[in-house]
């Protein structure tokens, strides 16, 4: 008996791993606005023509200062979004978001997009030090800024294969 709960597939694993995810992406956007903060110079370009000069720049602190507010206000949207989902009253015989199992997923599946626009926005920061460092190659970094949308992309065919599954 003991082998058959261990083995069994849980819904609770799906929704730890993926609120690791998010709690590792905080600590990651923490790491790389931080190291972001302390490489760059007074002023921060983060608008670049073809040839990778630089047509807009602000101040240090004002980047500073934007990164975090639009992280936080993205991740409060998300969170709060969160609470009143978990306040929704289900059962296993209740319909659309009343129903224990979709509400559930849909629970995880929010987790997971916060954890991926946190991703999203970590690439961001990492892009924008790297191109404000002269010495580096970005044609082998630019590569990077796609993986936020890419994960977007496939977490929203989820939430599709989510809400298509027939639930009694």
């Amino acid at each position: 008996m003991i082998t058959i709960v261990i083995f069994a597939p849980n819904y609770n694993r799906m929704d730890k791993l993926v609120g690791f995810i998010r709690t590792l992406s905080y600590l990651t956007f923490l790491a790389a606005l931080i190291w972001a903060y302390a490489s760059l110079a007074g002023q921060v370009s983060y608008k670049f023509d073809g040839d990778g000069t630089a047509m807009e720049i602000v101040d240090k602190n004002t980047f500073f200062f934007a990164s975090v507010i639009i992280f936080l206000v993205a991740n409060i949207i998300c969170v709060s979004f969160l609470k009143v989902l978990k306040k929704i009253k289900s059962s296993e015989e209740g319909a659309g978001i009343r129903n224990k199992g979709l509400k559930s997923d849909v629970i995880t599946w929010v987790k997971g997009f916060a954890g991926i626009l946190n991703i999203m926005f970590t690439t961001i920061v990492f892009f924008i030090g790297y191109m404000n460092m002269n010495e580096l190659k970005l044609d082998v970094l630019s590569v990077y800024i796609y993986i936020g949308p890419v994960l977007l992309i496939f977490w929203f065919f989820y939430l599709v294969k989510i809400l298509s599954v027939r639930r009694a």
